[in-house]
This record gives structure tokens, C-alpha cells and sequence, in this order.
């Protein structure tokens, strides 16, 4: 099969370009007639339709394919053909990266393949979950309405993340700060304090002694220090590669204050949003925990719901699975059963990660309300050390009679 670019008029005299698959340039001519287009010119072209423009070409982002799914939506719904309505998408976006992406699935749209099929040829970095809610939405006949509601997801999704991501951040910002701060001190202040300690013939404090010794430490070591550092974070991200050492690592951070808490409850948020977003695009239950479960970064959960999946296919209820599994809030699996036992399913898990998501908030905000003056304090208490280490001795001479 060759791929040709064509350059095409449809019945509304709009000019429309694309790439197409076909055995020879008159059935490509065929094909795109077919579909009530007068071509203009069609040559081939050495570009194939499953690849994006380069190999370093970026996946589109999350606020990209929103935009994306929400438009395409808006057409479909005012009852535009899909190809027509990809086309129009194209000829109005500003960014290149789009443009091509548009093109790449409006022609395998126009070979006659599916929505779902055309996207998840065609655009790289589509969890699976956004492809079965896309395939659901076809085979429903409701896809205007899936693709808003999972523009809207991916909406709610990113902008989540992005609470989660700042809240994080500052604490962290305060972290490094504190910790250069104490590391100057050490490198450069109390050596150049220290060598005035040296003329003295005096015993010097306890407290003193440990501030020295600690700035000779790093003085001496900072170099195998700083290598020792970097081995670890390449040691640690390559051991990390493997699923059995992400799934321990994870479990021991999910039992750790604070962060603990943040893991499994945002992927708690995750978990309810994207099974009520595929049950209520009509996927059926076990395709909908599988696509769930792929949309998960914490492992264990993903491997519990993923096992959860299997008891249901052998006929156990969703809410008795998960339960067993011992990997959902517990919150989540009571609006989960009482979903299941209403026949609301969708509706409750969306309120559960409302409750979630409001629950996170109030926490992660308490926590850096109390974080900030705690690390003020500490860091007060270490500086406060390294000058009452300098000062002691020099107390200690003004009191030596004369």
C-alpha cells in the first residue's frame, strides 16, 4: 500500500488536504470521490499514515486534546460529518503539532476506519481509557456527548493534578532552601570562624567540636558526597524500571505521612472519575476496570482493581471484588456499593471523588499552613546551633581572668 497527499474540494466548496492509503493513485483518486471530493492534485508521498511527523514530534498535551475533543464534540452535535468536522477543526487551529495530528486521523477517518481506531493510530500518549470511551461512544451512537464529557474529564484530571503539583511544590521549595542554607553555613562560615579557634590554648565546647568535626566532614567529603548522590538517583531510577521494586517502594511511601495519603487519595480521585466516565459512556464493566486500571500510577491499586476485574468476569459483584482487594478508600467503595445497588453507578462515583477531591484540598492545605512555621523553626533551631558553636568559645575566653 502507498500513501498519497491529495489536495481535495468538497460539495461545500471548501479545500480540504490529507494524506490517504490506497494500492495505486487512481484508487486513491477513487476513494476520496467516493466520498463527494473533487480532487485537485494527489502525488505520493514517502510519509505513512500511523506515524507522526518525527520520531522527536511531542505528544499532544492534556489541554491540547481537551480543546481537541470538545470542538469535535460541538460539531458533531450540530449533526457535521466527521471528516467535515476534523476539517474544520484543522483549518482553524494555530498550532502545526495539531494540524498534522488533525490530518493524520481525518485520512484514516476517510479509509473508512473508526474515530477510536483513527486516534489511537495517530496520536501518541492516549491513556486506553480515552480510546474505549471514544469506541463506546460510537457504538452507542452518542459520541458528540462522550467526547464532551471526556473533554470535560480530562479537564477536571489535569487541573487536579495541577492543585496537587503546587501544593507540593512549595513545601519542598521551603525543603531546599533550608537545607542550602545549613550547607553554606557549614562550607564556608565555620571554617573561616574555626581558624581563629586555632591560636586559641583553650578547651573548646562539646557543641562546638560537633560543628567542626560536621564542617570537615563536609569539607573533606563533599565531592564523594555529591558523586555518592548522583549514583543513587541513576541507581534508584533503573532499579525503579522493574514493577516488582515499584510496587514496594510504593507501598512504603503510600504508609508515610503526608505524601501517604496524597498518592492513594488522588489516585482514589482517578480511579472514581475515569470507571464513572467509561460506565456512563456505555463500556461494558470489565473493559471499563480494565481501561481503569491502566489509568493508575499507583501500582498497587492498579493491580488490585486489575484483579477485581477478574473476580467479576468469574460473576462476583464490582463492590465485593474491589473490597477483597483492599486497595480502594473505604469511603469510595460505600458510594461505589450504594452506586451498584441503585443502578447509579456512574453518578455516585463522581460524587466520590467530588468528596475526594475536597477531602485532599482541606488536608494538603492544612498540612502546609503547618509545615511553613515548622520549617521556619527548624531551620532557626540548626543556624541558631552553629552560632551559639561559635559564640560559646568566645564567651568562654572573655571569662578566663586575666
Amino acid at each position: 500500500m502507498s500513501i498519497f497527499e491529495y489536495k481535495a474540494i468538497d460539495a461545500n466548496g471548501k479545500e480540504n488536504k490529507g494524506l490517504i492509503e490506497s494500492d495505486s493513485q487512481k484508487t486513491a483518486r477513487n476513494l476520496l470521490q467516493s466520498q463527494n471530493l473533487t480532487v485537485v492534485e494527489i502525488i505520493q508521498s514517502t510519509q505513512r499514515i500511523n506515524q507522526t511527523k518525527s520520531w522527536i514530534q511531542a505528544p499532544l498535551n492534556k489541554t491540547d486534546i481537551s480543546l481537541f475533543m470538545r470542538q469535535l464534540a460541538s460539531l458533531i452535535q450540530a449533526a457535521m460529518p466527521i471528516d467535515e468536522a476534523l476539517n474544520t477543526i484543522e483549518n482553524h487551529s494555530n498550532k502545526s503539532d495539531i494540524k498534522k495530528s488533525i490530518q493524520l486521523i481525518r485520512s484514516s477517518v476517510i479509509e473508512g476506519k473508526s474515530l477510536a481506531a483513527s486516534l489511537q493510530i495517530n496520536t501518541k500518549g492516549l491513556p486506553p481509557y480515552f480510546i474505549a470511551t471514544v469506541e463506546a461512544g460510537e457504538r452507542s451512537a452518542k459520541l458528540g456527548y462522550v467526547l464532551e464529557n471526556l473533554a470535560d474529564e480530562i479537564q477536571q484530571q489535569e487541573s487536579f493534578k495541577k492543585k496537587i503539583s503546587t501544593a507540593l511544590i512549595y513545601p519542598l521549595l521551603i525543603s531546599i532552601v533550608a537545607l542550602t542554607v545549613v550547607i553554606a553555613l557549614l562550607l564556608f562560615v565555620v571554617p573561616q570562624i574555626v581558624s581563629v579557634f586555632d591560636s586559641m590554648n583553650q578547651a573548646l565546647p562539646p557543641l562546638t567540636i560537633i560543628i567542626i568535626e560536621l564542617s570537615n566532614f563536609l569539607s573533606t567529603y563533599i565531592e564523594l558526597i555529591l558523586i555518592s548522590l548522583v549514583v543513587l538517583v541513576f541507581g534508584f531510577k533503573i532499579a525503579y524500571k522493574q514493577k516488582s521494586i515499584q510496587v514496594k517502594i510504593q507501598k512504603i511511601m503510600a504508609i508515610m505521612p503526608v505524601i501517604g495519603k496524597v498518592i492513594v487519595s488522588s489516585n482514589a480521585v482517578r480511579f472514581s472519575r475515569t470507571l464513572a466516565l467509561l460506565h456512563s459512556s456505555g463500556t461494558p464493566i470489565l473493559t471499563a476496570l480494565n481501561n481503569t486500571a491502566e489509568s493508575l500510577d499507583y501500582l498497587p491499586m492498579k493491580i488490585g482493581v486489575l484483579n477485581a476485574a477478574e473476580k467479576v468476569r468469574a460473576g462476583s459483584s464490582i463492590f465485593k471484588a474491589l473490597e477483597s482487594q483492599n486497595v480502594i478508600p473505604p469511603m469510595t467503595l460505600y458510594m461505589l456499593a450504594s452506586g451498584e445497588k441503585s443502578a447509579q453507578l456512574s453518578e455516585m462515583l463522581n460524587k466520590a471523588a467530588d468528596i475526594q477531591e475536597t477531602e485532599l484540598d482541606i488536608y494538603t492545605a492544612k498540612v502546609i499552613s503547618l509545615f511553613e512555621p515548622l520549617m521556619i523553626l527548624f531551620m532557626g533551631t540548626i543556624v541558631l546551633l552553629i552560632v551559639l558553636a561559635i559564640l560559646l568559645p568566645i564567651f568562654e575566653l572573655n571569662q578566663i581572668p586575666l
